[in-house]
């Protein structure tokens, strides 16, 4: 009986295979991206929309602003008018937390007073830098018009437990957009 020997493939056979694996991935993922995009947009868009509506309640017309805000965590400023006057402002931040950036809206008066602060997205790990969600957290900022710290730094804002990071860029994140309302003046 004779003993058949099977080729092995070799480096250049193996890298080849992987490259088509890889090139077909990417292909097949970059699809994906390109058909959900437009998707992804508009619930960014509604969700962003919801949160400024949630932190300035009332019926109010949001215009955004342009300018160079003092803060690179800003990344928009709307005015909150009602019937042509300015009744308040909507700073939208994005503040990097624990386990990703935190984008969130905070509706404040014409005199830089925090009325309400909302999360519109985060990726902070479930069960603790995502309590951040919680109105309880989230409540601690009314009515602040001052840089706020936390309680462990000698200011008033209690941290999440086992969450200091997520709460030391909520905070971060309140004390740009009350800076950016007082430097629109």
């Amino acid at each position: 009986m004779t003993e058949r020997k099977t080729k092995q493939p070799g480096a250049v056979e193996l890298v080849l295979v992987l490259f088509l694996i890889s090139a077909v991935t990417a292909l097949l993922l970059g699809f994906v991206n390109y058909i959900t995009e437009d998707r992804i947009a508009q619930i960014k868009a509604g969700d962003t929309s919801d949160a400024m509506i949630e932190v300035m309640p009332g019926d109010y017309k949001f215009v955004s602003l342009e300018g160079d805000w003092s803060s690179e965590l800003v990344s928009g400023v709307y005015s909150a008018e009602s019937k042509g006057t300015v009744e308040g402002y909507v700073v939208q931040t994005s503040v990097s937390g624990f386990a990703g950036i935190i984008e969130m809206a905070v509706g404040l008066t014409a005199e830089a007073e925090v009325i309400r602060v909302a999360l519109i997205s985060h990726t902070e790990t479930s069960g603790l830098g995502a309590e951040a969600e919680k109105e309880s957290f989230r409540d601690q900022y009314i009515g602040a018009a001052d840089a706020l710290e936390l309680t462990k730094n000698g200011g008033t804002i209690d941290a999440i437990t086992g969450a200091t990071i997520t709460s030391a860029a909520v905070t971060n994140g309140v004390n740009a957009a009350i800076e950016t309302v007082k430097s629109l003046d």
